[in-house]
């Protein structure tokens, strides 16, 4: 009896291709290019891929490089900040406040220029990996942004005034050319702090530890950095934590940085301008608000403003829950970075 040739495929469903005798003087079938470039009809597995993969890089690396973004950008700021020595008194006028607007500007070009250096040159990723490439829906994110920053500090306000822990302010008008200067600074301020807090940084920690301990390691430092500010207190740095959770799931969640920003620069216009309220202890010479001397400091917030209010505390922490379970416009056909 002749030998039996059995053959079969390797896979997921197998089946018998062929059973047929065959002689001995016939040559063996060479399976085809195309069988050999498939991987269903190889009999033995080929060499192990060792081309690194991201996720198994050291888990060290993503963290030295998120301290080293943190120290480099702390460096630049304090040698532009020797450069101009700026000044929030310089918005209650127009002769300096175009310096402090291109103070910031030049904070905003290094903090891009940095994060695309370690984005491109160091993890090799695109620059778009950033989350401020304009896709299909990067206007909507802002306006969405915009919307939930400006709807906290509304519920906060409306909460104080019911509560008659602050009097209403009385409508004023400020000239066209300040509010102009007010609202380019509030905007340059939101978005450097938004590329350094929730950009490059919290992108490698999230690769590092995760999302969560990612969100929460750049909260604290988040309040940290604002714990210095003027009238500062212990309820109002655990605010700024919270905020800092609050932005970083709209970071996280809407894989760009448009809604944070969008957030961010809603929250404070709402505190400054619109409420006249102080925006984390600064007035930009706004007057202070008539506060009830029976009402306490932490329902208030005091000179240090809303931020330092334990209403906010309240909202803030219902804000984080919906904004964790609601939809929300998702950045959309482009590439994403590994904590996306």
């Amino acid at each position: 009896m002749w030998p039996v040739e059995t053959t079969r495929l390797i896979g997921p469903g197998a089946r018998l291709l062929s059973s047929h005798p065959r002689s001995p003087l016939e040559k063996p079938r060479t399976p085809s290019r195309g069988m050999h470039n498939s991987t269903l009809f190889m009999a033995t597995p080929g060499p192990p891929d060792r081309t690194p993969r991201r996720f198994s890089e050291p888990a060290l690396r993503p963290l030295w490089m998120a301290a080293s973004f943190a120290v480099l950008l702390y460096v630049c700021w304090m040698l532009l900040a020797g450069l101009f020595q700026p000044r929030l008194d310089w918005l209650a006028g127009t002769t300096f406040a175009s310096r402090l607007l291109l103070y910031y500007l030049c904070l905003n070009g290094f903090v891009l220029a940095l994060s695309a250096a370690c984005l491109c040159l160091l993890d090799g990723e695109s620059f778009r990996a950033l989350g401020l490439w304009f896709h299909s829906n990067w206007f909507l994110q802002g306006l969405a942004g915009l919307a939930w920053g400006s709807g906290v500090i509304s519920l906060t306000a409306l909460a104080l005034f019911l509560s008659r822990a602050v009097a209403v302010p009385p409508v004023s008008f400020r000239p066209s050319a300040h509010l102009v200067l007010l609202l380019a600074f509030l905007f340059l301020a939101a978005t450097f702090e938004e590329l350094t807090f929730r950009g490059y940084a919290l992108q490698r920690l999230a690769v590092g530890l995760g999302p969560v301990a990612a969100a929460c390691v750049s909260s604290a430092l988040f309040g940290f950095a604002h714990s210095g500010n003027p009238q500062a207190t212990l309820l109002s740095t655990l605010n700024t934590m919270l905020a800092g959770i609050f932005l970083a799931a709209a970071r996280l969640r809407s894989r760009a940085l448009w809604m944070p920003i969008g957030l961010h620069f809603g929250w404070n216009l709402f505190l400054g301008p619109v409420f006249s309220f102080p925006v984390s202890g600064y007035a930009f010479g706004a007057k202070e608000l008539a506060a009830h001397a029976v009402v306490p400091l932490w329902l208030t917030g005091g000179a240090y403003g809303p931020e330092g209010s334990a209403a906010l505390t309240a909202i803030l922490v219902a804000a984080i829950l919906l904004l964790l379970r609601l939809p929300l416009p998702v950045a959309s056909l482009g590439p994403q970075s590994e904590v996306d």
